[in-house]
């Protein structure tokens, strides 16, 4: 049931006394999607993406210190009203397309600021799970808000109707990705924009694209770097491997820049603000671990040295395109991908020491091909984390 507005509510704002030590906050993220757009904002709002079925993305934050304002013993409900600007919601915003509507005091010094939090903690045969957040804000262009004297406000009702969205009614003890069958609205004088929740991550185009780009830049720049070691003698000043490799981090910045650039064209976004010019470097620092210890290995026999570059390239590129269908279709099939990739390199890379050694080759040091496939798959792990912007 939808959640009531309650900008009429006064709040005993004169009731706080000095600022509270600040113990801890939480911040959540979910994502939405637009069901209706109402009010003499509609154009205003379409033309910066707000219409039906665009991408939403929720953010707030909540101080775990805020006081109880009342309870309800019989239906297991909570509810916390902010007694200062440092607890209650400290931070929500609401972002769909180039608009956004964040969380403010009310235009009026006259007027109240909502700042609410609401908890019930569902029980067998009782109340179902409920989460609900209210706060007086403001938006892009003043479009919702419309110059009214108490603003506008966010509102996001969260419900699990077979519960097991909260563990008690304490903040902090809710988790809000477990609450199935949710909504909320940002309302206003200029009117009103409802979205459903779970919606589509508007990020996930772009990171499984920017993923397997960085895959195709590990296997391009370990693949010069293969290429040079079959034949070192032939690029002495290594002219040709820095060409190999310039050529792969210009033609990956490109890719990696166009899908952030087409991300934002089509009202979504990326993981991370990074551009590839940035995650490149980042990369090649990463990337180090592995190379350093293929060029450990003495003496650097082509026929090893080669195939070991050229071997980590394909694990490293198998690995990112596995996680890159995994962000757009989560699958436990990824761990089993990567399993195999790790299994294929290091049988490989043993199998490469072997047959030098029956030769007469003496490895001093050996190559260490655990720790090979441990640094790839560690590369991996980093390109996945930068591009989701850990």
């Amino acid at each position: 049931m939808r959640h009531t507005k309650i900008l009429g509510i006064a709040l005993a704002l004169c009731m706080a006394q000095a600022l509270p030590a600040r113990a801890a906050q939480v911040s959540f993220q979910l994502f939405g999607k637009v069901t209706k757009v109402t009010g003499t904002a509609l154009s205003g709002l379409a033309a910066l993406g707000v219409k039906k079925n665009a991408p939403v993305t929720i953010e707030w934050t909540e101080e775990l210190t805020t006081p109880v304002h009342d309870t309800n013993p019989a239906i297991h409900s909570t509810s916390y009203w902010a007694t200062t600007p440092d607890n209650g919601i400290t931070a929500f915003t609401i972002q769909i397309g180039s608009w956004t509507a964040t969380a403010a005091n009310a235009p009026d010094p006259n007027a109240i600021t909502v700042n609410v939090i609401s908890v019930v903690d569902g029980f067998e045969g009782g109340s179902q799970d409920t989460l609900d957040l209210s706060h007086t804000s403001t938006d892009t262009g003043d479009l919702i808000s419309d110059g009214g004297s108490l603003g506008s406000e966010i509102v996001v009702n969260l419900l699990a109707k077979l519960g097991g969205g909260s563990t008690s009614q304490a903040l902090g003890d809710q988790t809000p990705s477990q609450y199935p069958d949710s909504s909320g609205f940002v309302s206003g004088s200029g009117g009103e924009v409802d979205f459903t929740i779970p919606g589509p991550d508007p990020t996930v185009k772009c990171r499984a694209a920017q993923i397997a780009s960085a895959g195709t830049l590990c296997k391009s720049a370990l693949g010069c770097l293969a290429s040079h070691a079959k034949a070192p003698d032939k690029d002495p000043m290594s002219v040709k491997v820095e060409a190999c490799l310039d050529k792969a981090r210009q033609k990956f910045i490109t890719a990696f820049d166009k899908e952030t650039s087409s991300a934002l064209s089509h009202g979504l976004s990326c993981g991370t603000a990074e551009d590839g010019a940035t995650f490149e470097a980042h990369f090649e620092v990463a990337a180090l671990a592995t190379k350093n210890l293929i060029d450990s290995v003495q003496p650097q026999d082509p026929p090893v040295i080669a195939p070991l570059f050229s071997g980590a390239g394909t694990m490293c590129s198998t690995g990112a395109k596995a996680e890159s269908k995994n962000v757009q279709k989560p699958s436990s099939k990824v761990v089993l991908l990567r399993e195999n990739a790790r299994i294929k390199l290091g049988n490989a890379a043993s199998q490469l020491v072997a047959k030098a050694e029956s030769k007469g080759v003496t490895f001093d040091p050996a190559p260490d091909v655990p720790g090979i496939v441990s640094s790839v798959d560690a590369l991996i792990d980093d390109i996945v984390a930068e591009v989701d912007g850990d």
